[in-house]
């Protein structure tokens, strides 16, 4: 099990009444060199132009600016970030990629997020198309950056030379190093979203949800994957509210419920169910107070009880979690120290797919 953190880049995690809202990029820096010295396997940024917890009139900030500018101050612990097909071409992307993974001397891994909020499009001249649309355009994106990264044998480059590198006959290369070709991610629930991840992704993310959905969820894009010949892996997102015992952590979740801020989440209901994405579409208050159905994956309690929490998450079938936390540079210490550690002390938390 690869455990990571879901960097703060809208602020708080929470659409509640007390939440900050706004990024505060010097502490999304402190996040990721405290991730990698603390042992957590990555880091995840989202691309939101605008500020999908808390609304259109707070600030966010740039998922690939923040990657950059950890990939300059840390070593070794993974980086990935969104992109929304549409909002940038395949080739600045490539460029993007050649060039971050030159910074970061590591493999990148790349969200592929088909979108959901029409204001956001509309900002950003990209054309809003329904839901199989936006997935067309995403599956033709992927084409496309692969085609970049890893050229057909048969394609023409030009060159007067006629021969060698570069040369007629070679496939161009554009100058991009096909080693910056990064891990794909999909993210989504609907059929679309899996249909695309067997074929094109190594990952697929999903919202939290119950044990009995997830499991089917994993069994039925595994299956999916292995009628193209190949194995994937399966990340979910997570809330963690972790603390030295059951009752202290019901408190604080209770607390967290009870302060949501029902205009924002009102809003946000209304502008997801416009766009017909299916990952949101029966979500209660409760849920909605979490971005991503964090709640729903069960890694709120005792320190002791998460510890037997994601072991049941690997036997299911789980691969990754992507954590929020409230405050990571207060929670993520302690959740590594008593219950990652102690997992990985007593055995190694292995992949189940490779």
């Amino acid at each position: 099990m690869e455990i990571g953190i879901w960097l703060p880049v809208y602020g708080g995690w929470l659409r509640s009444l007390d939440a900050p809202t706004g990024p505060d990029v010097a502490a999304c820096l402190a996040i990721a060199q405290q991730a990698e010295a603390l042992g957590f396997d990555f880091l995840y940024a989202s691309e939101n132009l605008l500020n999908c917890i808390h609304g259109p009139g707070e600030s966010v900030a740039d998922a690939w600016s923040i990657l950059a500018a950890i990939a300059a101050v840390t070593n070794k612990v993974g980086l990935c970030a969104a992109v929304k097909p549409g909002f940038r071409s395949p080739f600045l992307v490539a460029r993007m990629l050649d060039t971050l993974s030159k910074i970061s001397e590591r493999r990148l891994g790349m969200n592929i997020v088909c979108g959901w909020w029409k204001e956001e499009f509309d900002l950003s001249g990209v054309d809003w198309l329904d839901h199989d649309g936006r997935y067309d355009r995403a599956a033709e994106f992927l084409r496309s950056l692969h085609g970049l990264f890893q050229p057909p044998a048969d394609a023409m480059a030009g060159g007067d030379d006629g021969a060698g590198e570069g040369g007629i006959g070679a496939p161009p290369s554009y100058g991009l190093d096909p080693a910056a070709l990064p891990e794909i991610w999909i993210a989504g629930h609907s059929d679309r979203a899996v249909r695309m991840a067997a074929e094109w992704g190594h990952c697929l993310f999903l919202n939290g949800m119950s044990d009995e959905e997830l499991k089917q969820r994993i069994e039925n894009i595994r299956q999916e994957a292995n009628s193209w010949g190949r194995d994937i892996l399966v990340a979910a997102n997570a809330y963690v509210i972790a603390t030295e015992t059951s009752e202290q952590a019901r408190q604080r979740w209770k607390s967290v419920v009870s302060r949501r801020n029902p205009h924002t989440i009102d809003f946000f209901r209304q502008v997801i169910g416009d766009s017909g994405a299916a990952a949101w579409s029966s979500l209660s208050e409760d849920q909605m107070v979490d971005s991503n159905a964090g709640f729903e994956l069960g890694l709120i309690g005792s320190f002791e009880d998460i510890r037997q929490r994601i072991p049941k998450l690997e036997s299911i079938g789980l691969n990754r979690i992507v954590c929020q936390f409230d405050d990571p540079m207060r929670d993520a210490g302690p959740f590594m120290k008593h219950v990652i550690r102690p997992l990985r002390t007593s055995r190694p938390l292995e992949l189940t797919a490779k």
